[in-house]
């Protein structure tokens, strides 16, 4: 009997030692394919951020003449991206931030019941009221945290230091392919990942004026104590390249100061040398107000949705803007610029 049991506790052992070995190999593996930039999907350690490997490849940058509320900022032009890299599933969420970012003694999860100091760069919309109505947790002890909501009320500066101690921690773990870093995307790749190969206004096919068309891949909110604020990342349609929350949500800083695309054909642009404003893209929930109307019309959208949400819309603000709930980031692993 009690050498039975020195064989069934062997045979135990046997197969916990095989599974770690099997662990450590299949980890081996992961490791090696993303730094060779072959793996689809990656899960950044720690933070368990997830990101898809876009391609390298070509496409048109701006939007075409007769694009609904096309901008003149938009002009089209042949965009080359000569290296794949990996982007961020969605957009940073607050929990992501504050595992790199917040100060150790930060008790998170009290926060359901009381908010800790708020005037240093923590997000707005923090709390789901227990009723489920406003974001920004006002009479709402008890409720649910928005840790899966977009960081926002986060400067450009403060968005690197984020990508900037992400990239110090993977790098220490070999993770890293040579010559990348985590960074925020140009404003080239954010609109190349954005499309996803398509050409129209919008990454998934949709009504441009029906705004219940348009909620099926972007969070708009009307202005209403009930709606307004952001919403967890990924509840929506992705686009073809698995992306989520390309429009709507949060808004999100690109690396590139803002200014006048060159007409002429461009590889891996990374807009001008200097400015005063730096690019955001993808619009936000901040969308629609139809006045004294039951119901929305294709007018309201052409204002206040369209022209700020579509693939080629751009948008700039001063890089050291904190108090914009309407403002995010997402990040990617990119080639060093």
């Amino acid at each position: 009997m009690r050498e039975d049991k020195e064989k069934t506790m062997k045979t135990k052992m046997i197969y916990i030692v095989l599974v770690l070995l099997l662990c450590g190999i299949s980890a081996a593996q992961n490791t090696a394919s993303v730094k060779l930039l072959t793996d689809k999907d990656y899960t950044v350690a720690g933070i368990e951020m997830k990101m898809k490997l876009i391609p390298a490849g070509s496409f048109t940058m701006g939007s075409a003449a007769d694009e609904i509320c096309r901008r003149k900022d938009e002009v089209a032009h042949k965009v080359t991206i000569s290296k794949p890299f990996y982007m961020g599933v969605c957009e940073v969420t607050q929990r992501e931030f504050y595992k790199l970012m917040a100060p150790p003694n930060y008790d998170y999860e009290a926060w359901r019941f009381k908010r800790g100091p708020i005037h240093d760069q923590m997000a707005f919309c923090w709390r789901y009221p227990t009723g489920g109505g406003l974001i920004n947790g006002g009479g709402a002890v008890g409720g649910d945290l928005t840790d899966q909501n977009p960081m926002e009320c986060v400067t450009w500066a403060r968005a690197n230091e984020f990508c900037r101690k992400l990239t110090e921690i993977e790098r220490k773990s070999g993770r890293l392919p040579k010559g990348y870093v985590y960074r925020l995307p140009t404003e080239a790749e954010w609109e190349y990942a954005c499309r996803a190969g398509t050409k129209t206004p919008y990454n998934v096919q949709c009504d441009p004026g029906d705004l219940n068309s348009i909620r099926k891949f972007a969070h708009v909110a009307s202005f209403s104590v009930t709606s307004f604020g952001t919403r967890k990342v990924g509840g929506r349609k992705p686009n073809a390249w698995g992306l989520y929350d390309m429009h709507g949500n949060v808004y999100e800083w690109c690396l590139d100061w803002y200014g006048p695309y060159d007409k002429s054909a461009a590889k891996d642009p990374a807009g001008p040398a200097k400015g005063a404003e730096k690019v955001i893209r993808g619009g936000c929930f901040s969308g629609v107000h139809k006045g004294d109307k039951k119901r929305h019309d294709k007018k309201d959208l052409d204002e206040q949705v369209n022209p700020f949400l579509r693939s080629a819309a751009r948008y700039s603000v001063p890089p050291g803007i904190s108090s914009y709930a309407i403002l995010g980031f997402r990040v990617v692993l990119g080639a060093s610029q």
